[in-house]
């Protein structure tokens, strides 16, 4: 049925009026859906190698039904991805009308033509990278064919809402080369129909309408919109409901609100209003008259941007990490401006934003209204920053936001701690905002980089000892002012730190593991075709396998919920997803048969450094076929 038969039908029923009434997970609304709704999100995992900017084209994401039927089109239009963006947060693609039943895989096109891609080296800038095949040769469009688990297909219920995750994996599909400035892609997406990460979900584009004002925002109170994901211009024509409560937070056209005060503001606004909203999808099981179950996903909102404070309202924003501050003028390094026109261009090099007194400062999140002095804005802190961009060329930009705003995102800060304190660590630095550490210039801060003091209030430190590394997420502290130097709101320690492990095998390897079943895999560190990359990163620190004097032992994580497993083949662009362990081993145990041969491997977990033994939550294996 067609959009305007199913509004219909909704507006014939008093559709906000009688289904915001109904239970949360009911709440998450597509209008244009009689049948169903697939929600698409797209995140990515971060790679040892670090990448300051990954820009690709992201053509389009197609559902396939196990029929065989395809071309059910997710993505509204083609638009620019950049990946090392996505590491901490899920992008919503769309959410499109479906048929009820079940979908076996997704067709997903990439474009390099035109990619990018700046590699982390330490330095200011970073290096330019040129994306190449596996054979050397320049990259246009990449189709991927990415499979989901057979036994647990991607299924959409009549008037139920289901969540597809795709990740793109940074690591296993790129092999940074800089004698000749290079990057080898074999591009890794893995699918799965549950749940593959817990990190907040993005959610972009026009505001279709809010409900239920006078509720004051309680969880009767919604909003609409559709989704224009990233810097898109164009959005989908299905309409996902939003829940509110009232601890979402509103920032519009530069004002911070909360509650039904805020409820009230965007209201206002009108339909057509470029919105974001930050949240969490959950998923419930419901359980129809018949007897029949199926599962229902529910968006919850975080924060709410809208109007002004996402772009527009006659000014240009300007968003990336300050590397330096020298007076009112902060200098970014690898910026991305968004115009006024919405035009999105990546700036190479370094683009100066100028501050004021006048400069209104707002913090994601805070809600309501504060008095935030521009002194806030410090080395480190991941800025948007909206004002009247002049001169936007690589080294010679800059932005004018002395009568503009600047808005404070949160950040994270990685090292090693050197001492631990009542509320407080020390760390020798190795990381600010995702990049290496050394290539800030903290001339003026007030911090250092061997000594860079972190307030960790009533954070737990038991497992943050001295020579332990460390992750903290939060908001540096004034510029110019004495330690602390950066205020932590969550802290990740050696047994809560993502770790990553990454192996190559060159030309590739028949016999890349000692042994492998479905309980473990024994990864073969004596391997003679181990290649470039062979590490274990926990935070800042790093490990070589060939080191070890013991053979990791790769298990499983069973106790978590969020698991996705995959096996790439670099030759026919396919991918296969598991959600379970035992059906990846047992395919790879069918496909690794003494002629196909591995060629990467890459895997996210917690590693014990006592026991060789990393607790695997992803596991991805890259083959030559």
């Amino acid at each position: 049925m067609n959009e305007s038969g199913c509004s219909s039908i909704f507006a014939l029923r008093g559709a906000w009026g009688r289904l915001l009434a109904a239970p949360l997970g009911a709440a998450l609304l597509a209008l244009a859906a009689c049948n169903g709704t697939a929600i698409v999100t797209l995140t990515s995992t971060a790679s040892t190698d670090h990448f300051l900017a990954y820009r690709v084209g992201l053509v389009s994401v197609q559902l396939q039904a196990s029929s065989g039927k395809s071309g059910l089109t997710v993505l509204p239009a083609s638009t620019i991805v950049d990946f090392a963006t996505l590491t901490d947060v899920s992008e919503v693609l769309g959410a499109a009308a479906v048929a009820k039943g079940s979908y076996t895989s997704a067709l997903i096109t990439l474009d390099y033509t035109s990619a990018q891609i700046v590699y982390d080296d330490g330095s200011v800038n970073g290096v330019t990278l040129t994306p190449v095949g596996t054979g050397g040769q320049a990259l246009g469009q990449i189709q991927l064919t990415v499979n989901l688990d057979p036994s647990d297909r991607f299924s959409v219920a009549a008037n139920r809402s289901s969540q597809l995750a795709l990740d793109f994996n940074l690591a296993a599909g790129n092999v940074v080369n800089l004698t000749n400035n290079t990057v080898t892609v074999t591009p890794m997406i893995a699918a799965s129909a549950a749940p593959i990460d817990s990190k907040q979900v993005r959610i972009r584009g026009p505001l279709a309408g809010v409900a239920n004002t006078g509720a004051a925002a309680t969880a009767d109170t919604s909003l609409t919109m559709r989704a224009a994901p990233f810097n898109s211009a164009a959005s989908g024509a299905g309409k996902l409901g939003v829940i509110l409560s009232g601890a979402t937070t509103y920032e519009i056209n530069g004002s911070a609100w909360t509650g039904g005060a805020g409820v009230g503001q965007l209201a206002a606004l009108g339909a057509g209003t470029l919105t974001v909203v930050y949240g969490t999808l959950a998923s419930a099981a419901v359980t129809a008259s018949g007897g029949t179950s199926s599962t229902n996903v529910s968006f919850i909102a975080a924060q709410v941007l809208a109007g002004g404070s996402v772009q527009g309202a006659g000014l240009d924003r300007v968003s990336g990490i300050v590397s330096a501050r020298n007076g009112n003028t902060l200098a970014i390094e690898d910026a991305t401006l968004i115009g006024n026109d919405g035009s999105d261009t990546f700036i190479a090099g370094t683009t100066f934003v100028d501050i004021g007194p006048n400069t209104l400062v707002t913090v994601l999140g805070q809600g309501a209204a504060q008095f935030n002095s521009p002194q806030q804005v410090s080395v480190g802190s991941r800025i948007d920053a909206f004002g009247v961009a002049s001169s936007p060329s690589p080294g010679n930009a800059t932005l004018d936001a002395s009568a503009g705003r600047v808005r404070l995102d949160g950040t994270s800060a990685s090292g090693l701690v050197i001492a631990r304190g009542l509320g407080a660590l020390s760390l020798d630095l190795k990381y600010l905002g995702g990049r290496t550490a050394a290539a800030f210039d903290f001339v003026g801060s007030g911090a250092t980089l061997a000594q860079y003091v972190i307030n960790t209030g009533a954070l737990d430190l038991t497992n943050a000892s001295v020579g332990a590394p460390v992750v903290v997420t939060g908001l540096p502290n004034s510029f110019g002012v004495a330690p602390p130097d950066f205020t932590a709101s969550t802290l990740l320690d050696p047994t809560t730190i993502e770790a990553e492990l990454v192996v190559d095998w060159g030309a590739g390897t028949a016999a890349p593991f000692t042994t492998y079943d479905t309980t473990a895999i024994d990864l073969d560190v004596h391997n003679t075709s181990i290649g470039v990359r062979h590490q274990i990163q926990v935070g800042a620190q790093m490990t070589d396998v060939t080191r070890l004097s013991s053979d990791p032992l790769i298990v499983p994580n069973q106790t978590a919920s969020n698991m996705v497993f995959a096996i790439g083949h670099s030759v026919s662009s396919r991918i296969e997803s598991f959600n379970t362990y035992s059906a990846f081993i047992t395919q790879l145990q069918a496909e690794l048969n003494g002629t196909t041969e591995a060629t990467g491997m890459t895997a996210t977990g917690q590693y014990t450094e006592s026991t060789f033994s990393f607790t695997a939550t992803s596991i991805t294996l890259l083959l030559n076929n």
